[in-house]
């Protein structure tokens, strides 16, 4: 039995709109097209909310040290460190419900580019899914609610093969498990394994399934390493650290940074090649990703960071070029359809920003794209920084240059937060800046006065185009 209504929704201060619903009453179409991600031993289930899909219970954990040490942060004393989660696959078209543990006065559900409407009814929050992607959802002043709604799992392996190592439902705790090539590391739904990945020297390699792990990822001078789907959970140093790796990927890998005040970024390519970072989500507390050349031998080439949702929660970029630059050159960097949804917090250079380049080192830097990319209005200290610094934040190197940047359909929600281009000196400059279709607080920018910008002596060339 279906039933058809339309009501006027009004969401944190935007304006209201018509929504129109076609929900199954009996919740039950097409509920064989929907996969739950089941819950494992030890974790916490969610107080906060309840989630269903086509009628589907789906288990919610709330996972998080149940603290926020930040001061400044506007929901202290309401535990907002901790996250809801929760996972599924489907296909088709399904109506997912979100019962809340009070009334909801108010929601928004992000990226505001999926444009998700919503109808509010009491505790319940319904709306339609089409195909899969990530949501985060924020009701009242509640932790906020991840949706991890994934397309159905393909490529499983046998757990019989030779190469494969299996992890099936249930909690895991093998420490530190050390790959080899040609082989591949599984974690299946409703488990979570306690461990610290390690590789040096691999080839071959993949790690996947939708399981979640607690612990870091650690591979170095590596080619063709595939991590895919899984969930990663982290409170110590960086969450994925990869170092010289090539022809290697992260597709629809979840990423969760938190406890830790620094150092709990999401992924880390450090010094690679051929490196692709697609279709993730990462809520840090350090940058989400931060894209790295600490060996002055190797370079950074050809790295594509796309179709991303980012969330830095307290001292973090969303994608952020540096500081550590050593290795020359850091180029054909392409950053496309992203969104940032939060970018926070203080650091070296006086506070984080959507995206950045902190060239804190000798690199030459040049040839970086960033493409389609919104910026939401949740940025605390600056829009933008392109800077090159002396050399000493990290180490004791000398100056590097930024040349070449292209930021093309790019908007920014905040415009009142400022644009950072720095240089050093006439001989380490940041130059050749291209804004082509630039939006900030919905103002098309045609030159340095329709925003906040803020340029030194050693910037040259900018340009404005429509």
């Amino acid at each position: 039995m279906l039933n058809l209504w339309s009501k006027s929704v009004r969401c944190l201060g935007h304006l209201s709109v018509s929504v129109l619903f076609l929900i199954n009453v009996t919740g039950c179409s097409n509920g064989g097209n929907v996969v739950p991600y089941p819950e494992a031993p030890g974790l916490t289930a969610s107080k906060d909310f309840e989630l269903s899909v086509n009628g589907v219970p789906v288990w919610i954990e709330r996972v998080g040290s149940k603290l926020d040490t930040f001061s400044y942060d506007l929901y202290s004393g309401r535990e907002m460190e901790d996250l809801n989660a929760a996972g599924f696959s489907f296909s088709g078209t399904v109506t997912v419900r979100i019962s809340a543990s009070e009334e909801i006065k108010e929601f928004l559900i992000r990226p505001k580019s999926r444009k998700i409407k919503a109808q509010k009814i009491g505790k319940d929050l319904v709306f339609k899914l089409t195909g899969p992607g990530k949501l985060y959802i924020e009701i009242n002043d509640l932790p906020h609610l991840a949706l991890f709604a994934d397309p159905p799992e393909t490529g499983i392996p046998d757990k019989n093969s030779e190469g494969v190592i299996w992890f099936g439902p249930g909690a895991h705790s093998p420490g530190t498990v050390t790959l080899q090539d040609n082989q591949t590391l599984y974690i299946d739904k409703g488990a979570v394994v306690y461990a610290n990945i390690r590789g040096e020297g691999l080839e071959n390699v993949k790690i996947c399934g939708r399981g979640r792990l607690q612990g870091r990822i650690r591979i170095s001078n590596s080619e063709n390493l595939h991590v895919e789907g899984i969930f990663i959970r982290n409170t110590s140093g960086w969450s994925n650290t990869l170092t010289n790796c090539s022809k290697s990927s992260y597709r629809n890998v979840k990423v969760f940074g938190y406890e830790a005040i620094y150092s709990v970024d999401g992924i880390n390519p450090v010094s690679c090649t051929n490196f692709t970072i697609d279709d993730c989500f990462m809520r840090c507390r350090d940058d989400c990703v931060a894209i790295k050349s600490i060996n002055p031998a190797l370079k950074v080439d050809s790295v594509f960071v796309t179709n991303n949702v980012m969330v830095g929660w307290a001292c973090s970029d969303g994608v952020t070029i540096g500081f550590e630059l050593n290795g020359s050159p850091v180029a054909n960097v392409f950053v496309r359809n992203c969104d940032i949804l939060y970018a926070r917090g203080g650091g070296r250079t006086g506070g984080h920003s959507g995206f950045s380049i902190v060239c804190d080192g000798p690199a030459w830097v040049r040839n970086i794209n960033y493409e389609d990319i919104r910026i939401e209005e949740n940025v605390e200290f600056k829009n933008l920084e392109f800077i090159v610094t002396d050399g000493t934040l990290y180490g004791t190197d000398p100056p590097g240059h930024i040349s070449g940047i292209l930021i093309k359909n790019v908007s920014w929600e905040n415009g009142a937060k400022p644009f950072i281009l720095n240089g050093y000196s006439p001989d380490n400059l940041v130059e050749n800046i291209t804004f082509k279709n630039c939006r900030a607080g919905g103002k098309l920018l045609t030159g340095i006065s329709d925003a906040q910008f803020r340029i030194n002596d050693h910037v040259k060339n900018i340009r404005f185009l429509k």
